[in-house]
């Protein structure tokens, strides 16, 4: 078994009138919590060099907690949405059940309206998409593939409780929890608050989960999709590839827009109409790049002679 890494915490000291350790003080607690972030300290003044004032602003994320938690619950529930809603918009492809027979579930569950609870959720997942080990077999069932590596689940795991300990709990971890963690080392009563380098580290860390994935899952599609067209999608593409393509954002390709052409502006809907004619252009030219990628990955090579 794999020693445990500790979950690095800068030490802050709180003074508070509640009781963080009852209910009500814990609700007051948060409520106070989260309107101080937006008393930012001002180092827009004095006597400090650039050098100090970044120093001190710096130190003040650390101190203005639990800043540095909600960066990291919002880039779990990222990933977390993230992993669902590819997913789904995926299953909703017109055309792409032929290929993947098992494409609807990754779709959410329609429920019917209940007239008694106006309130109630329209749908629901499939399953939790913090079970990272039922997401990869939801994906496999329906395209084949795995999203996330065995090894990377008991981190992603860990980081789905701190997510829930911050939402929660006042970012603060329970007794109860602490045998969860499988691979941050932490204490109970211990305080979510790592330092910037640690918050900045993990971000990127969950970044590259979700980019391996979507990459993963778009070379997936493609090599069951496109060598099974009819060989004039190299010039005519059908709706179905010009749909996946625009799904997988363009292959995440960027190109620089000139802007659009000078031209008499008489009301707020030329300005609309110029708008729309240059995004159609850069449109065009990203999905062009997108189907020549595809036609050299994809298309018969000829024998050499």
């Amino acid at each position: 078994m794999l020693a445990k890494v500790p979950f690095p915490n800068e030490p802050v000291a709180e003074w508070t009138v509640f009781r963080p350790f009852t209910a009500p003080g814990m609700f007051g607690f948060r409520h106070i919590q989260a309107d101080q972030l937006l008393q930012f300290p001002d180092f827009g003044s004095g006597t400090l060099t650039d050098e100090q004032r970044r120093e001190a602003l710096d130190r003040a994320v650390t101190f203005h907690r639990p800043l540095t938690a909600l960066v990291i619950f919002l880039n779990v529930v990222a990933l977390e949405d993230f992993l669902r809603d590819l997913g789904a918009r995926l299953a909703d492809v017109d055309g792409l059940s032929a290929y993947f027979p098992k494409i609807d579930r990754l779709r959410l569950v329609p429920k019917k309206p209940n007239p008694g609870k106006p309130s109630a959720r329209l749908d629901k997942e499939q399953v939790s998409y913090t079970d990272f080990d039922a997401v990869n077999a939801l994906y496999f069932e329906a395209v084949g593939l795995e999203p996330v590596l065995a090894a990377e689940i008991p981190r992603l795991c860990d980081l789905a409780i701190v997510r829930h300990t911050i939402g929660h709990h006042g970012a603060i971890v329970r007794q109860i929890d602490v045998p969860r963690f499988q691979y941050y080392l932490v204490t109970p009563d211990q305080l979510i608050n790592p330092p910037v380098t640690f918050v900045k580290e993990t971000c990127a860390y969950l970044f590259s989960i979700g980019d391996r994935f979507e990459t993963a899952l778009r070379n997936m599609v493609m090599s069951q999709v496109v060598p099974k067209l009819d060989p004039s999608w190299v010039t005519a593409p059908p709706k179905l590839l010009l749909d996946l393509i625009e799904l997988f954002n363009y292959f995440g390709k960027l190109i620089t827009s000139s802007g659009p052409p000078v031209k008499p502006i008489r009301s707020f809907d030329d300005v609309l109409a110029i708008i729309k004619e240059e995004s159609d252009k850069v449109k065009n030219d990203l999905m062009a790049l997108c189907l020549e990628e595809l036609r050299i990955s994809y298309s018969p090579r000829k024998p050499a002679l």
